[in-house]
């Protein structure tokens, strides 16, 4: 498997981000980013502007809805309306034209100090079709930590990860209940904007995107090496994120060389997203090897509950039983790996 790794949920100036598209690009590279998902409010104008900039693939969707219920919407080629109050019209609406799409910040709770406390969560979990579920907002999460001003405008001009703490419990909770059910991806947002906070005389540019693209982002697995061809290319990344071969790095804690989760047995290396036989020679692996293992804590769950947890860098269990089995690790306690699902059937 070959890995590429960018971050999704991104606003330009096609809608209410501070910067043109090759700009964002640029920050992107700079960051050491392999591709970037652009999904401006309402808009699909970025699109002319898929493609290559400084070396980073960029593909452009929308966000859509306004108040509640915002939608990612990825891979459509036509504008698709906002729809608020009936989200699944929206789903359907972007599966008709062969995309697939993500719950964006489900349950973000608001600050009184940020966007006078304006929230907009996920209100219908009736909805089917949808491809996967935002487990992990940056801006959200940051936002939802500013309860009290001086602690924000401490985390503003000296800490600006304070607040963070890892991928929603409500959302993951969720996922790991529908993930039981059907195929789900769960993916990592910054939700960039380039963001000025303001509160009375204080101003503060707290997440310029070249910062957010060194937080939460989301590691592909490709069958073949990201093709030159725009293309091949987007191709190549939708069909990642519609199968679940993705996880989830915190890149503040450092990169993931030589990461891997896999489930093994007589019939083959079984990646993120597959779906595997169990059999009575079925064993599943986790690897950090260039990582301390005095400083990693692995999880390795169960249809959403702990099945085994080792303080190691690379760990093997057999598995006896059916189960969606993912992978979270923290690195010295702090949330840094969280992957897809395998499914064992």
């Amino acid at each position: 498997m070959h890995i590429v790794t960018g971050n999704i949920h991104i606003h330009s100036r096609h809608s209410d981000g501070s910067a043109a598209i090759p700009e964002i690009a640029a920050a992107a590279a700079k960051a050491g980013l392999d591709y970037i998902i652009v999904t401006d409010h309402q808009t699909l104008s970025g699109l002319p502007e898929e493609g290559y900039h400084h070396g980073v693939l960029v593909l452009v969707g929308m966000e859509i809805n306004r108040t509640k219920n915002h939608y990612l919407a990825l891979g459509i080629r036509r504008e698709i309306p906002d729809n608020d109050e009936s989200p699944q019209a929206v789903i359907d609406a972007v599966n008709e034209q062969g995309g697939l799409g993500f719950i964006a910040h489900p349950f973000e709770k608001g600050s009184p100090f940020v966007l006078d406390g304006i929230t907009y969560p996920w209100q219908d979990w009736k909805v089917q079709g949808f491809t996967g579920i935002e487990v992990w907002n940056w801006c959200s999460q940051w936002r939802d930590g500013i309860q009290k001003l001086l602690k924000g405008l401490f985390y503003a001009y000296f800490k600006p990860d304070g607040p963070i703490s890892g991928p929603c419990p409500q959302a993951l909770k969720l996922f790991d209940k529908i993930a039981q059910k059907q195929k789900i991806t769960a993916i990592a947002g910054s939700d960039a904007h380039n963001w000025h906070f303001r509160y009375g005389p204080f101003q503060r540019c707290i997440f310029p995107y070249e910062y957010l693209f060194r937080t939460a982002n989301n590691s592909l697995l490709l069958k073949e090496p990201l093709s030159q061809n725009v293309k091949k290319a987007k191709k190549q990344i939708l069909e990642a994120l519609r199968t679940g071969r993705a996880y989830i790095i915190n890149h503040l804690l450092g990169k993931a060389d030589g990461f891997s989760f896999f489930v093994a047995n007589e019939k083959g290396i079984f990646n993120l997203g597959d779906t595997v036989t169990l059999t009575a020679n079925t064993t599943l692996s986790v690897r950090c090897p260039f990582v301390s293992a005095r400083h990693l804590s692995i999880s390795i769950l169960r249809n959403g509950t702990v099945w085994q947890q080792e303080e190691n860098n690379r760990c093997n269990y057999q598995i006896t039983e059916k189960g969606t089995y993912r992978v979270e690790i923290r690195h010295k306690k702090k949330s840094w790996i969280f992957t897809n699902p395998i499914y064992v059937v």
